[in-house]
């Protein structure tokens, strides 16, 4: 096992100073420090979860010396291990972490490094591309050419194309296939519900295409896991190894892996030997299990909380407390700040007033400071909605029509040019370099993949390395590569428009020359050009999507999911619909449905869509430091209104006409 130094209040005191100034002392805080068995830790919003885990790591690299073992730590996303890695990356002694022996990454890069991706190069299979939208562009474009799947899709009595396609596009690899050859011609694929049964005509055919996509490179991130989980069941010892090298393991957001991938993490470490140590925050618990037995990580009953938030104060603190509807958590807002809690009423007609409502709120706090605020409008759809039924808010698009999601369509979504075109879109939005030029090392790994290139020690080329893997082959490559990216996609219209396309591939291909023997064809596929229309700040239906500008203001917009993780000084929940399914238990417009909860009108549990609609409320209340807005219909808020304005909430109503002031409540 492995050794924690003595937590002296000089060490905490020296740790503290490493990390920013940071005070280590809150015995929670000192307990998980401490651990050297496996625990859980329940963390507020906005505690410093992720200072607290690169702490332990700048303790541990104080006497960690062996090269044979190494500390484990693996995130949900990609952002989240940039985040910590960003934290030890200057430290004298943590930043050693970040190399070999140790680990420090993603779930899916995790389970791909030292699982899947060796078993699946020992059955002779290729990797082109690992990406769901990738695979479920790349299927359905395939489908047709089975004869009976055709036929299915195109029969009208049957209704079945909708369905048919959904199974296609999310068409996962069985653990239990049983064509292990380099060539298969067929492969057992997991049974949806409804979808027809392996022996006939449909499920002959599924097996097949799912063959096919495996002989072109193309998998699904949930065909990484099968792949795990068949390596494990054929090498037994594989688990102890991997436990061997890994004496600790630190997930971090424990509460984004689940299912499969949860599974098989607790399957490898949740075993003597090994300290596997999760860290998360449980009402946070956005991405959802679509398994037929869902799995999700619950803290332990001797779990490590960590109650105390220095993002709000407790006004949004005692609020936000209402809804921790997954694991009941009394949250302490540590922040002196006074906030402001503002809730708005619309209708139908005055729904487009909502926003600009809500810019004229925050100008009234802040005053001339406003400008340099980041303040945000935020709900949990934000795709177009469909007409149906009586009017009500489903989407932000209902708030403000030229509202466009930045990830664009699914449809070609395994095209490079549909790829540089998410990174166009993000840095029109003036979203963040790191994440624009993430997506710009996607579409370059891609592209280095189809040409059949490798990186160090026959790994899979990813975002991570690609750079790298270039400049391995040729140290001036990476420069221009990035050059031309720049110069044509960031700069330039060549996603746009295919004339320009066409010269940019000119200038691209011949840096990644020659082709793979019989690889013109799918290289000339992945490099066509995907028509999509350019934002135009001149036109109001193409104008940039991502934000509202009034006066100084800018108000930036996006879904929950966007906010996840991020401290801002001032958000807005917009209601919306949340959907899971087209039978009306799986739909529920979210505030309405939550907070009668939250503002004690009600104690009704939640479960079902109703559970996803407060966790969803739950991660946008607890973003800002210091305004915190909601806006649903005055028709739903009737009962609201008192208890709100008991608890010191101002009420702007848009629906009354004149404008005049009664106590709290303000019309418009």
């Amino acid at each position: 096992m492995f050794e924690i130094l003595p937590l002296t209040p000089e060490l905490l005191a020296e740790l503290g100073t490493e990390l920013g100034g940071c005070d280590f002392t809150d015995p929670s805080q000192t307990n998980f420090l401490g651990r050297t068995d496996p625990c859980d830790v329940q963390a507020a919003p906005g505690n410093g979860k992720t200072t607290l885990l690169a702490a332990k790591l700048a303790l541990l690299s104080r006497n960690w010396t062996t090269r044979q073992q190494g500390v484990c730590v693996i995130s949900h996303t990609n952002a989240a291990r940039t985040e910590v890695e960003g934290l030890i990356a200057s430290h004298p002694t943590a930043a050693r972490l970040m190399a070999y022996p140790h680990f420090i990454g993603t779930v899916t890069a995790f389970i791909n490094q030292y699982i899947a991706l060796p078993y699946l190069r020992g059955l002779g299979w290729s990797v082109r591309q690992i990406d769901d939208d990738a695979f479920a562009a790349e299927a359905l474009r395939r489908y047709p050419g089975w004869r009976v799947l055709d036929g299915l899709a195109k029969n009208t009595k049957l209704k079945l194309k909708r369905r048919l396609e959904d199974w296609i596009a999310r068409l996962d690899l069985d653990p239990a296939f049983s064509d292990a050859g380099s060539s298969p011609a067929s492969l057992a694929v997991r049974r949806r519900k409804g979808q027809h049964g392996a022996e006939t005509p449909c499920g002959i055919a599924l097996g097949q295409l799912k063959a096919a996509m495996v002989k072109a490179g193309v998998y699904r991130y949930a065909d990484m896991t099968a792949l795990a989980w068949r390596a494990l069941k054929d090498n037994p010892e594989l688990a102890g190894r991997l436990r061997a090298r890994f004496p600790l393991v630190l997930l971090d957001e424990a509460q984004d892996t689940h299912g499969e991938q949860l599974r098989l993490l607790e399957h490898v470490f949740k075993r003597a030997g090994t300290a596997f140590q999760r860290l998360g925050d449980s009402n946070q618990t956005l991405y959802e299990d679509d398994g037929a037995v869902p799995a999700y990580w619950t803290p332990g009953p001797e779990c490590i909380p960590l109650n105390t938030s220095r993002r709000f104060g407790e006004e949004i603190a005692g609020f936000a407390s209402q809804l921790t509807a997954r694991q009941a958590q009394t949250i302490i807002g540590a922040n002196a700040r006074p906030a402001s809690r503002i809730m708005f009423l619309f209708d139908e007609a005055t729904i487009g007033g909502v926003l600009p409502a809500f810019a004229d709120e925050a100008r009234e706090f802040w005053g001339g400071m406003c400008g340099a605020r980041d303040i945000w409008a935020v709900a949990s759809r934000h795709n177009l909605p469909g007409k149906k039924g009586a009017w009500q808010p489903k989407s932000l698009v209902d708030y403000h029509p030229a509202y466009r999601s930045e990830g664009g369509s699914r449809a070609k979504a395994n095209l490079l040019c549909r790829q540089l075109q998410r990174a166009a879109v993000h840095h029109a939005a003036t979203r963040s370099p790191a994440e624009v030029g993430e997506m710009l090392a996607v579409g370059v790994a891609s592209l280095a993949r189809a040409h059949g290139w490798m990186a160090a020690n026959y790994r899979l080329i990813t975002a991570h390395n690609v750079w790298a893997t270039l400049a391995h082959r040729d140290v001036a490559l990476p420069h221009k590569v990035r050059r031309l990216l720049r110069d044509h996609v960031l700069a330039g219209d060549a996603v746009w428009e295919e004339a320009r396309w066409l010269v940019f591939l000119e200038a691209l291909l011949p840096l990644f020359s020659p082709h793979p023997e019989g690889g013109a064809e799918e290289i000339a596929v992945f490099c066509g050009f995907a028509p999509e229309q350019k934002a135009d700040l001149t036109d109001p239906e193409r104008r940039s999507t991502k934000h509202m500008q009034f006066g100084d203001i800018t108000l930036r917009l996006g879904s929950i999911h966007s906010v996840k993780g991020k401290t801002v000084d001032g958000i807005l929940v917009v209601e919306s619909e949340v959907w899971k399914g087209s039978r009306a238990d799986e739909q529920c417009i979210d505030l309405t449905t939550v907070l009668p909860r939250a503002f004690g009108v009600t104690a009704q549990p939640f479960a079902g869509v109703g559970l996803t609609a407060a966790t969803n409320v739950f991660v946008g209340v607890t973003r800002p430091r210091e305004l915190l807005g909601l806006a649903l219909r005055k028709s739903e808020a009737k009962m609201l209104i008192g208890p709100a304005q008991e608890q010191g909430w101002k009420v702007v109503d848009l629906v009354t006409p004149t404008a005049k002031s009664a106590g709290t409540v303000m019309t418009r």
